[in-house]
């Protein structure tokens, strides 16, 4: 079966952003084919009921297919959906999200329209470079191979324009057997940059040469970090972190707050389109000068300063100590005196901090919440919850999780934070009365 070509046609597509295709019993995965498209496809790896394809002529092109703005987007694993137009893309998402929860929570649940970015292009705050063998770029899919490129279209033009200077350097000075990862960090309320050189070893030559020759190319570089890394794993940054220019931080201004970003402070790549989502979870939790918040998987403090604006008192929680620390510095630069950041681990049964509280907002890892923190919440007798979600699968096994608690789903609203990949968040309420307003 393996390399047999067969004209198929696409009748639905995965969360993955992979076109579905059947051959009698046989399920046909196909990298980049559209629903409805017709398509000769060519065979690469076959199981008793399931093949993976990809397209080997197009026959019957849908109408949302365009051509790719990104040179290398057949190739790079970035952009899995930069060969369909945006408002499809919206569509798709919202399909995915909905039938996902149907699928797993058992429940047919409204969801309204995806809330689109801002920015369809150029909206990452965030960029992560590997480097291997003097080439950079980004990993072919399901690969550690790099594609190279300087001009990646979702990144900030200022940050493909430090790239494009780095790689410069690294030829000049011939370091790349040095440099693992680049990390570059950009506030778009401020314009600040800082840059992180991730390498094998602190001894890299000319490295003062490489740091003064990019501050004066780069007025906005405020802060250059080098993270030793010496691990044989997929884990890109390592403990160490020697700080070569700067603060060793940068700030950032989110609709008029000012955080304090570090290399390892985690805060969401899309400036613009985080605001909509906080003000979605403020609206949704109905919060006001009465309301006690306790934010889980708080991190660096965003969400939880961003509704103290608006609430009685917020307790965040954190089980990363970094990321406490900075919550409580970016509390103190905010002159926001009510609200508290605690080092405690969410996923674990007996959180302290849940009584008296009218709502929880909880925004967790993809893995989701823990079942015992879902008991925790309901026999706290909390009436709302507000979650953040980055996964549709694990938000709906967690959906069912909080119905068998006694809680009704009232709102599921995804936002658009990383258009041209498969990834959607979502803002959804659940309540043990149904308070939800328009």
């Amino acid at each position: 079966m393996k390399n047999t070509i067969i004209r198929a046609e696409c009748i639905d597509m995965t969360y993955e952003g992979y076109g579905v295709c059947r051959l009698n019993e046989l399920v046909i995965f196909v990298k980049g084919m559209i629903d409805g498209e017709i398509a000769d496809i060519k065979i690469i790896s076959h199981k008793k009921n399931m093949a993976y394809a990809i397209i080997d002529k197009l026959i019957k092109k849908s109408q949302h297919r365009i051509e790719p703005l990104c040179k290398v987007a057949y190739k790079c694993g970035g952009c899995d959906l930069r060969h369909i137009s945006y408002d499809y893309q919206l569509e798709l998402k919202k399909r995915w999200v909905k039938n996902t929860v149907k699928n797993i929570s058992l429940m047919d649940l409204e969801v309204k329209d995806v809330v689109p970015s801002p920015l369809e292009n150029n909206y990452r705050n965030k960029v992560q470079i590997p480097c291997a063998d003097g080439v950079m770029g980004f990993y072919r899919n399901n690969s550690h191979d790099i594609v190279e490129t300087d001009n990646c279209v979702i990144q900030s033009e200022l940050s493909n324009e430090i790239i494009k200077k780095i790689k410069t350097l690294i030829k000049k000075y011939h370091v790349d057997k040095y440099i693992r990862h680049v990390l570059i960090k950009h506030a778009f309320g401020t314009g600040e940059i800082m840059l992180g050189i991730i390498s094998r070893s602190a001894d890299i030559e000319h490295l003062q040469d490489i740091v003064e020759d990019l501050i004066s190319s780069f007025d906005m570089i405020k802060s250059i970090v080098l993270n030793i890394n010496t691990r044989n794993d997929n884990v890109i940054l390592g403990d160490e972190e020697i700080v070569l220019y700067g603060n060793g931080y940068i700030t950032d201004i989110l609709d008029g707050l000012k955080f304090r970003i570090s290399l390892k402070s985690f805060y969401q790549v899309n400036s613009l389109q985080t605001v909509n989502l906080y003000n979605e979870v403020v609206k949704r939790a109905d919060i006001n000068k009465d309301t006690r918040v306790l934010d889980l998987y708080s991190g660096i403090g965003s969400i939880s300063l961003f509704v103290a604006r608006y609430a009685k008192e917020v307790t965040g929680v954190e089980i990363v100590e970094a990321a406490v620390n900075n919550a409580k510095e970016n509390a103190r630069i905010n002159h926001l005196d009510n609200v508290s950041f605690y080092l405690e681990d969410a996923s674990c049964n007996q959180i302290k901090h849940l009584k008296d509280k009218d709502v929880v907002i909880v925004d967790p890892p993809r893995k989701g919440l823990s079942r015992v923190l879902i008991k925790d919440i309901a026999q706290s007798d909390i009436s709302k919850v507000v979650y953040v979600s980055c996964n549709p699968a694990t938000l709906a096994r967690d959906i069912s999780y909080f119905n068998e608690e006694g809680y009704t789903c009232d709102y599921v609203r995804p936002f658009d934070m990383f258009p041209h990949s498969v990834h959607v968040e979502s803002v959804v309420l659940m309540s043990r009365l149904n308070t939800h307003k328009e």
